[in-house]
């Protein structure tokens, strides 16, 4: 993690994609247990759910009905029967008169 920057010593990362982005726990006094999402692409950090049973009832929603679990339009789909990827859905185009 790049610390002071816009990370913080008392994150812990849960999970981690190849090109470094992560989701995190927070452990400081006053977010303890929210679950956030950094991107080394990015200066800001987010945070996506303020407890983790939240995040696991999203996750399971989102796997069994192939839907976007956070604001980023990305699918958590099981890989190989072991392993959570996330998928990129492309944005949907409106068609006229819809």
């Amino acid at each position: 993690m790049v610390l002071g920057r816009i990370a913080d010593g008392q994150w812990v990362p849960l999970a981690r994609n190849i090109a470094g982005d992560l989701l995190f726990v927070d452990h400081r006094h006053h977010h303890w247990g929210e679950i956030g999402e950094m991107s080394f692409g990015d200066p800001e950090y987010r945070m996506l759910w303020p407890r983790m049973d939240l995040m696991l009832a999203d996750l399971c929603d989102s796997v069994e009905n192939s839907a976007p679990v956070t604001p980023v339009p990305r699918v958590p789909v099981v890989y190989e029967g072991r392993m959570l990827e996330w998928h990129i859905r492309p944005p949907q185009k409106v068609r006229d008169g819809l």
